[in-house]
């Protein structure tokens, strides 16, 4: 497995980020010729990207699905597993449980670090009960559960001992902020490149464990 990151892409919060995903998106895509599972945390994203680049894909002989437009979950993974030429736009249930050996799936490209979304009157009340007893909420419960889910979409990759392929992450916050650091050494020990958008690349060394 590579990690490669997209060193100088607009962080997810700025206006900027929306613009540069589908081209960044694409350039994934052609390192693999397909046989890629973009990973969403929004729906409005997931649609207007997949827009964006339906007739690009198309243009390069790709078959591109869409979770909630081109077919149910099961559906779409059965012709994802049959069509090697394919790409799939997936959200939070393709995070996990998703088993695809083989050439069919050589590309885990996350579009963004999956922090919880905290409107969400569960996660609220959750992190108000530990803001309340005098805890930190981000390092408690947020940083922890984005973990877990990063570790299980990243984990979608290899699947036997002959699977090979890349890990991208499209969310420069992993190598801008502190907490970077931890969804780095969250997965397995291998080689990390550094994407410019100017098609430069730097590698890092892995954290020690």
């Amino acid at each position: 497995m590579t990690l490669s990151i997209a060193g100088d892409i607009a962080e997810p919060e700025t206006e900027g980020y929306s613009t540069e995903l589908p081209r960044w998106i694409l350039r994934s895509i052609d390192r693999s010729h397909g046989k890629a599972l973009v990973l969403f945390t929004s729906t409005s994203t997931m649609r207007s990207t997949a827009s964006a680049l339906a007739d690009e894909i198309a243009k390069r002989g790709l078959t591109l699905m869409v979770q909630g437009i081109d077919g149910q979950r099961h559906q779409l993974l059965e012709e994802f597993k049959r069509d090697i030429h394919s790409v799939l736009f997936g959200l939070d249930s393709f995070w996990m449980g998703v088993d695809v050996p083989g050439e069919a799936l050589e590309h885990v490209i996350i579009t963004r670090l999956p922090f919880a979304f905290p409107n969400h009157p569960l996660i609220e009340a959750r992190l108000e009960g530990i803001a309340a007893r005098g805890g930190n909420a981000f390092m408690e419960y947020t940083l922890p559960e984005a973990l877990l889910k990063f570790k299980q979409g990243a984990g979608r990759l290899i699947r036997t001992r002959d699977d090979k392929g890349i890990v991208t992450i499209l969310d420069a916050r992993i190598v801008r902020k502190s907490y970077g650091r931890a969804f780095i050494s969250s997965l397995p020990r291998c080689p990390i490149e550094i994407l410019t958008s100017e098609g430069d690349v730097e590698y890092m060394e892995p954290f020690e464990r």
